[in-house]
């Protein structure tokens, strides 16, 4: 839902008019006057309408909302919302609206994105998983948009209707990094272009961008929600531009994780474009953290204002197994974290022969005729994929 801050005037208005007059004679003069003004009120918006004409009046600024009762708007009753007083306009007279964006997540007005390329990932099931994953124990039915430079062969017949594949524009390719790695993620800053050439998506107003080798747990939106609440996620404030990541476990070396990003489609383009001009700044370097590294050091020397670098604790929404007893204990509990990262754990001495398959097997929730049938889900994740 849509609530517009409106900048009108004539609204309010202060008197500071000495009266030489005894005050119990002033009394009466006051209170006619006072009730004069609040029947021509009433006779102007009429009883039917009264509802619909709820709203708060600060100096010249009106906020209008027909959403007065949810206590989660921001224009609520300043006594249930203390963040309502943060709402401020540049100016009295500013003739622009202010416009608080959707605070809900839901199917319907959400993506997620994958990015798969080259032959380590479109050769594997990384986004069969992914998918499978998220539409069982994610229980998420929105649609999935999936970037990839493989045939389109590749991905024929495998998903449901609401899963939409793309390939990267021409002039999006770029070519002459050190680490031939950082082309494919580059695209991660092109989410909201791709978003926007698709009519289905006109609706969308989340993305939420993860890496294919993330597995779900649990309920995506119940995560968002949760996201939400913690870290006051919405689109708003002084519209400066605006993404979220997780906190890097590594902290020390890089402020984010680039695994999962949460973008509103209006609020994060500048964030997405600034990061590209940094990434192709420093065609050296391997990772993309370390171009939001130099933004976040922009932003804390006031250097950079256009952009908001939105840092969220992980908690325990995602987990990094790396040895049996991370899997055994997600097996033995029937609990998983909503998001899990399993990258290359197949290849890893670490873990026992099979105990991965089991895991992946029990996670994506596989029948008896799955199990026989989609071996490849669980074991050519990581050996290859054969069409």
């Amino acid at each position: 839902s849509l609530c517009v801050l409106h900048n009108n005037s004539a609204i309010s208005a202060r008197s500071t008019t000495t009266m030489n007059i005894s005050k119990w004679r002033a009394v009466p003069f006051a209170l006619l006057g006072l009730l004069s003004v609040a029947w021509i009120s009433f006779m102007d918006a009429g009883a039917g309408d009264q509802a619909s004409l709820r709203s708060i009046v600060s100096g010249s600024i009106v906020v209008s909302t027909d959403t007065w009762d949810d206590p989660r708007n921001l224009m609520a009753d300043p006594s249930l919302n203390t963040d309502a007083t943060s709402l401020t306009l540049d100016s009295p007279t500013s003739e622009k609206a202010h416009t608080v964006l959707s605070e809900t997540f839901d199917d319907k007005n959400s993506v997620v994105f994958l990015i798969a390329f080259g032959e380590a990932a479109t050769s594997s099931t990384y986004v069969e998983r992914n998918i499978m994953s998220l539409r069982r124990r994610g229980e998420f039915q929105g649609h999935v948009l999936v970037l990839t430079d493989a045939p389109d062969e590749r991905y024929d017949g495998l998903f449901d209707e609401k899963v939409i594949i793309m390939h990267p524009k021409e002039e999006h390719m770029k070519t002459d990094f050190l680490y031939p790695s950082m082309t494919v993620k580059r695209f991660k800053t092109y989410i909201i272009d791709y978003v926007d050439m698709v009519p289905e998506l006109d609706d969308v107003e989340w993305i939420f961008y993860l890496d294919i080798d993330v597995l779900f747990g649990a309920p995506f939106m119940d995560l968002i929600q949760k996201l939400g609440e913690e870290n006051d996620i919405r689109g708003d404030d002084d519209m400066v531009s605006k993404f979220y990541f997780f906190k890097n476990p590594r902290a020390y070396q890089y402020v984010a994780q680039g695994g999962f990003i949460i973008a509103h489609r209006k609020m994060a383009k500048e964030c997405l474009d600034l990061w590209r001009r940094e990434i192709d700044s420093h065609l050296e370097e391997e990772h993309d953290q370390v171009s939001l590294n130099l933004i976040s050091r922009s932003i804390e020397e006031g250097k950079e204002r256009s952009c908001r670098l939105m840092i969220m604790d992980q908690g325990d929404h995602i987990s990094y197994p790396r040895h049996d007893g991370d899997l055994y204990t997600m097996m033995r509990d029937r609990s998983y974290s909503s998001l899990i990262h399993i990258k290359n754990t197949a290849n890893d001495t670490s873990f026992g022969n099979g105990v991965h398959e089991r895991f992946v097997t029990g996670l994506l929730k596989l029948t008896f005729e799955e199990k026989k049938q989609g071996e490849d889900l669980v074991r050519k994740s990581f050996f290859g994929y054969e069409k």
